[in-house]
């Protein structure tokens, strides 16, 4: 589903239905319609193919910032040892 962001003093987060998404489309200009579609089309979506890290390389880039205790240290490994992207 859609989101959109709003920035203010706080930034609230709201889901947009297709529907509700289709009719603020549909009630655009026609000017505002192209401009919309040259927009999106401006930024094509590059899919890239996943590169899994070294377990290690994880750990220590966790590890670096001082914000873990041992035994979630510990708990990430293991997690990550079993985890189907691991195995």
């Amino acid at each position: 589903m859609p989101r959109i962001t709003l920035r203010e003093t706080i930034t609230k987060k709201i889901e947009i239905p297709m529907e509700t998404l289709y009719e603020l489309i549909e009630n655009l200009t026609l000017k505002e319609r192209e401009q919309l579609l040259e927009r999106v089309s401006a930024k094509k979506v590059q899919l890239k193919p996943f590169k899994k890290a070294k377990i290690e390389a994880i750990l220590a880039d966790f590890a670096a910032t001082g914000l873990y205790e041992d035994d979630f240290m510990k708990d990430l490994e293991e997690g990550l040892k079993k985890s189907s992207v691991y195995r």
